[in-house]
């Protein structure tokens, strides 16, 4: 982690730190990015940076035979689809100066799909990334507390609650959309839905994000 912060800030010191997702995509570790080295992510963006749709994503596929290619990418989000059964996606919000949030989410499908990743960093210029606790992120217990009393009583699971969970961090704003995954869940399957919003004074609060019911 020490390396990879000292890499960040050399990479933000040449091209001048901005918040915007490209970038970002292009400074975090492979492991948390499919493994892709830095010249295919340079490939990626070379050729697909533009996208806003999924038949976009695969025309720039098709024609340029990359792996991989953005199905959306704006200033602080960016979905990637390709060669893998599922999504990546990739989000930032803006916290208190000098703070960006950076969540990176990464869906797996077959035959079900379900949450493989989901990890948060705390970037600053001056520190570089560091890795949060998700207990740190998500309000866990007050999630757990509002989940519960929605499951059908004839439900039981061996699995950790928090495994039959999907999000889908916004495109614009700053909420990630939570639900229950049911095709997971095939015993217990019933419908929750229900958003996270960045809390404004996120600094002060136990965690950064709260529950908002849809």
């Amino acid at each position: 982690m020490k390396a990879f912060s000292v890499f960040a800030l050399l990479f933000f010191g040449q091209i001048g730190f901005s918040q915007n997702s490209i970038e970002f995509f292009q400074m975090l570790p492979d492991s948390i990015v499919l493994n892709l080295g830095p010249s295919e992510r340079s490939q990626i963006v070379a050729h697909s940076k533009n996208n806003k749709s999924f038949e976009e994503a695969y025309k720039v596929m098709n024609s340029t035979q990359d792996k991989y290619a953005f199905e959306s990418v704006n200033k602080t989000y960016l979905k990637l689809i390709g060669s893998l059964e599922g999504q990546f996606q990739m989000k930032l919000w803006k916290l208190p100066k000098p703070y960006v949030l950076v969540g990176v989410y990464k869906e797996s499908c077959g035959p079900v799909c379900v949450a493989e990743q989901l990890v948060f960093y705390r970037y600053s210029p001056n520190t570089g990334f560091e890795e949060l606790n998700l207990k740190n992120v998500f309000p866990l217990q007050k999630m757990k507390e509002f989940i519960f009393p929605k499951i059908p009583k004839n439900c039981s699971f061996e699995e950790d609650w928090m495994d039959f969970l999907l999000y889908q961090f916004a495109e614009k704003g700053k909420s990630i959309q939570v639900t229950w995954n049911n095709e997971a869940a095939t015993t217990c399957a019933f419908d929750l839905n229900f958003e996270l919003n960045l809390l404004t004074e996120n600094l002060k609060n136990e965690t950064y994000f709260g529950i908002k019911e849809k």
